[in-house]
């Protein structure tokens, strides 16, 4: 719950929420590492290999490795403006940074290139034929939760995945078409995964979408 002060926080949890009418038990849980997907674009089918290399993919030369310096306070302005609004354009964002496009630009190609700045796109997953959203409840052996975090976020059929604190110490969620495709991922994906010791798969709906630092269920 990013903004609240300690105090708001107990108040939540020891006051109001107990005093909810139907509420009858509440488990919380605190985000310990997300894990970064292999692919922002999860939703969209890789392309397929090429089959043989064409003449300029033998001369292309090497590209220049991203320059991978702390964003410095130029960086961290541009990155509180789209913070306010992801869909700013280049010149909105020069415009409220004092600068000019062509430098804002290069700072949002060399942030990207770091994996300093990541845009996400948030959509309606049913206008995709995404019709299940499933919570991934996992427990994990302690010395393969790095490793199978990391496989998770690599999946496409997951947008996140995290480490958390409670008795499933590890979180996903899982966009699928049907139940079909959610029980061949469960069986020959998140299954054979090593390390993996249950698996709690409820499917849910998703009511309102925010972004925080603790997951609860």
């Amino acid at each position: 719950m990013p903004g609240r002060t300690a105090v708001e926080r107990d108040a939540l949890f020891l006051d109001e929420l107990p005093q909810t009418p139907r509420v009858s038990s509440v488990h919380a849980y605190h985000l310990l590492h997300a894990f970064s997907s292999a692919a922002d674009a999860w939703h969209i089918p890789a392309p397929a290999p090429a089959t043989h290399a064409t003449d300029d993919q033998h001369e292309a030369p090497p590209q220049p490795a991203p320059d991978a310096r702390p964003p410095d306070a130029a960086d961290e302005q541009l990155i509180a403006e789209l913070a306010k609004d992801g869909r700013a354009t280049v010149a909105e964002l020069a415009r409220a940074t004092g600068r000019s496009p062509a430098a804002i630009t290069r700072r949002l190609d060399r942030l990207r290139a770091t994996a300093a700045l990541r845009l996400a796109v948030d959509f309606v997953p049913e206008l995709l034929g995404y019709h299940l959203l499933v919570r991934f409840w996992l427990r994990v052996a302690p010395g393969q939760l790095g490793t199978v975090g990391t496989a998770l976020a690599a999946h496409p059929e997951i947008p996140f995945a995290a480490a958390t604190t409670g008795p499933s110490n590890l979180v996903a969620t899982g966009m699928f078409h049907d139940t079909d495709e959610l029980y061949r991922y469960l069986d020959h994906r998140i299954g054979a995964l090593p390390g993996v010791q249950s698996i709690e798969p409820p499917i849910l709906r998703e009511v309102k979408r925010l972004t925080c630092n603790n997951a609860s269920r």
